[in-house]
Order: C-alpha cells, then sequence, then structure tokens
C-alpha cells in the first residue's frame, strides 16, 4: 500500500495483522458472497480525524476501495452489514414526506 505517514515510533513490523493477507481477503470474500454487504469502518493512521463509513456489495469494490482510498498504517474495522442491521434491531423505520409533508401509509418495498 501507498505510505501517506510514516513513524518508527509507531513500532512497525510484519507480525500485526495486514488487511491484504490472502485469508483476510478470503474471509471478507467468503462473507460478500454467502452472507451478503459488508461495513468499513475506516481509521486514517495519523489522521487526527474521525473514521469514515462505506458499505460494500463485493470483493473487487472493496479490493479497488483498498487500493485507492486507504494507505499504509490506516486500520479498517469490518462487520457483516446483515448480522446487525435487522428487522429486530432498527433505530427508526420513517418514510420520507411528499411536498406536501404526506407520507404514504402502503407501499412496495
Amino acid at each position: 500500500m501507498r505510505t501517506r505517514y510514516f513513524s518508527e515510533d509507531d513500532g512497525w513490523s510484519l507480525d500485526g495483522p495486514s488487511i491484504t493477507a490472502v485469508e483476510h481477503l478470503d474471509l471478507i470474500k467468503d462473507v460478500l458472497e454467502k452472507r451478503g454487504s459488508i461495513i468499513v469502518e475506516h481509521w486514517y493512521y495519523r489522521g487526527a480525524s474521525s473514521p469514515s463509513r462505506r458499505i460494500f456489495d463485493s470483493i473487487d469494490e472493496f479490493t479497488d476501495y483498498l487500493e485507492n482510498d486507504c494507505f499504509a498504517g490506516d486500520l479498517l474495522d469490518i462487520w457483516c452489514m446483515h448480522e446487525l442491521c435487522n428487522r429486530e434491531n432498527v433505530l427508526l423505520s420513517a418514510k420520507c414526506p411528499d411536498e406536501n409533508g404526506r407520507v404514504p401509509s402502503r407501499g412496495s418495498y
């Protein structure tokens, strides 16, 4: 991966968990193929900022993100979306109103 920042003080080594390790990419690919989308929380190494969040539906989309949007040292926390997001734990379910403030009581979704 491309390097944006590097500090020896952070203890870089070959022993840590690498997102590009074959077993990690295989796990992500397996989840995407068998269980559905993944949620990725992207923490920026020495970024002094909040993380960004993305949802991916395919391994190609995810690996493209790794190649183009991630840098050495960034941390990615990943969840299977369909295990977390289900009807039992919806925070809110509301409809978008029309210009008069009306929402439909029925409809196909």
